[in-house]
């Protein structure tokens, strides 16, 4: 079996499975966009610019792709050009919408090595790939990484009638971009999700096709274990989108009505809501609206514990990150949260949207510092039993059912 996996910008989740596959002789190819192998002398030239093109640090890919990997960087390159020039004429041109889109047209006109039997896409990136595999005949696994786009949706219109306001905008996918989902999940043959959430998702929609459950790997190689607990003020860490999906408006009243004194609250990612909301809570929070990914794991090793109050997500690989460094997180089951954490021993899964719940816990929390180290080292723990290459495994056995 040679499976083809196409994703537009060398993203972990394509790129572990890529190198996963290619160690079990199972990879027919990797296209993606600008990547260089780690051995190769482009390769080596990236890893000298890291330090100051920080991203080409992560477009380096392990050796045993060889041949195997096909880097479309003049697609990837056209794509950012072009949502640059034209993003804010036509939606379609977003960077994340001309990168899928121009990706999956390169990658269903090149030539596909001879032994593809099958083709791992992801949702928005599929389309045209799909098409092609299936006049084929070929298997057609669709990766769907959030869940789908009608629970999303319910959720921003719940949420902003809990938080009037609050949202800079509703989100609601354009019905070009509706259909063209809809065709991708027809044409699917196994659909793979990293969490229950995301597969409850589906099945209200009665869809045909197997689901099959595998969970992101912990990336444990990319953030080493903290080599000492935090000191000074309690620090709780929440990274990522900061956006009612993502459950921000309960961190921040949780928050503030927790009251912690020496405390602070640190808010990492773009803050997606509305100023007249955000003055609610002005000065009980510190952010930061990017932190490189290099900078990541000492953020994490500094907080005592991450908030991760999700209200509905594929996984949340901040989980995990966080888990690595030795920090225990506080989550809710709407997301991977059941997945990653063992309730109580390596961090809290709460009931979605709980204010009353989430005060309680960060005041325990704050009192009981020792204890949070101790559920550190049993989130690092938890995070070396299931790594990139467990979850390879996964994969490759739902591709074999």
């Amino acid at each position: 079996m040679g499976i083809l996996v196409s994703h537009p910008h060398v993203a972990a989740v394509s790129a572990r499975l890529a190198e996963g596959l290619a160690r079990e002789g199972k990879l027919a190819g990797y296209f993606t966009g600008l990547a260089f192998a780690a051995g190769s002398q482009p390769g080596r030239i990236a890893e000298a610019l890291s330090g100051s093109v920080p991203l080409v640090h992560n477009r380096r890919l392990d050796d045993s792709l060889g041949d195997r990997l096909h880097s479309y960087a003049a697609v990837e390159l056209g794509a950012r050009l072009a949502a640059r020039a034209f993003g804010r004429l036509d939606g379609r041109f977003s960077t994340y919408n001309a990168l899928f889109l121009a990706h999956d047209r390169a990658v269903s006109w090149a030539p596909w090595p001879r032994d593809t039997a099958g083709v791992y896409a992801y949702e928005d990136g599929a389309l045209h790939t799909f098409r092609r595999a299936a006049r084929r005949d070929l298997r057609r696994f669709w990766d769907l990484p959030t869940p789908h786009y009608l629970t999303t949706e319910e959720i921003f219109r719940q949420e902003e009638r809990r938080w009037p306001g609050a949202a800079l905008a509703l989100h609601q996918e354009p019905e070009w971009k509706r259909r063209r989902k809809d065709a991708e999940l027809a044409l699917a043959t196994t659909i793979i999700v990293a969490s229950t959430f995301t597969r409850s998702s589906l099945e209200r929609l009665s869809v045909k096709a197997p689901i099959r459950v595998v969970p992101y790997g912990f990336p444990v190689a990319e953030f080493p274990f903290r080599s000492a607990p935090p000191s000074g003020k309690f620090r709780v860490l929440s990274v990522g989108a900061q956006d009612p999906r993502k459950g921000t408006p309960y961190l921040l009243e949780a928050w503030r009505r927790a009251a912690l004194p020496d405390a602070e609250l640190h808010l990492v990612g773009g803050l997606r809501l509305a100023r007249s909301f955000l003055d609610r809570y002005a000065g009980l929070f510190q952010h930061w609206p990017h932190v490189p990914r290099a900078e990541l794991a000492s953020r994490y090793a500094a907080a005592d514990v991450l908030v991760f109050p999700t209200l509905g997500d594929g996984f949340g690989l901040v989980m995990q990150e966080a888990m690595c460094c030795g920090t225990p997180v506080i989550t809710t089951p709407a997301g991977g949260g059941p997945e990653a954490i063992t309730d109580g021993e390596t961090g809290w899964i709460l009931p979605a949207g709980d204010v009353d719940a989430l005060v309680e816990q960060l005041r325990y929390c704050a009192a009981n510092r020792g204890r949070l180290i101790e559920m550190g080292r049993a989130a690092r723990a938890r995070a070396e039993r299931w790594t990139w290459q467990d979850a390879t495994q996964g994969v490759l056995q739902a591709l074999e059912d």
